[in-house]
């Protein structure tokens, strides 16, 4: 059973835990993080979803996860990491990019990180219920796969863009 701490909608958290999937009160979020890993040939590593995911099953995308109680969203953002694809993530490997608000319906704020990291393919231990496969693709497939993520707003997409834009202009 994984518990949540629930932030009110400037981020701060409300002394409030509840497990997960409980339903949300107005004024109830949860933080999400998601994180865009790359090396230094500017080529993204990428996950597929387990197809037993609720959201988005099957689908390619990025690595993301929930903080759970007591948490930061730096520490959810490593742990998440290495527990879906076994990667160990050291703070310097971290650009905190932006807190992204979601809209009032998914009641959902989102930490956007991009990590510089070298990877081995051959080394990466996949969570099976989390994560059925990865593969890496070039920053420019990156930009397009981004501007495709119609189940994302606009807004962050234009946000994650924007810092892949100032990391390699040439994308």
């Amino acid at each position: 059973m994984e518990l949540f701490d629930f932030l009110d909608i400037n981020g701060n958290p409300t002394g409030i835990v509840l497990e997960k999937g409980a339903t949300l009160k107005d004024g109830q979020y949860y933080l999400g993080i998601h994180a865009y890993i790359f090396n230094s040939g500017f080529e993204f590593l990428i996950q597929r979803r387990s197809y037993n995911k609720s959201f988005a099953p099957g689908i390619w995308d990025i690595h993301l996860g929930h903080m759970i109680a007591g948490e930061s969203s730096v520490e959810c953002m490593i742990r998440e990491v290495k527990e879906e694809i076994g990667l160990n993530i050291n703070c310097n490997d971290i650009c905190a990019v932006k807190r992204f608000f979601w809209d009032e319906k998914d009641r959902h704020i989102v930490d956007i990180y991009f990590i510089r990291k070298e990877y081995d393919l051959d080394k990466i231990i996949l969570q099976k219920d989390e994560v059925i496969a990865v593969k890496k693709i070039a920053g420019k497939e990156m930009t397009d796969m981004i501007r495709n993520m119609d189940y994302r707003p606009c807004e962050y997409r234009n946000i994650v863009l924007e810092e892949i834009k100032n990391i390699h202009p040439m994308s």
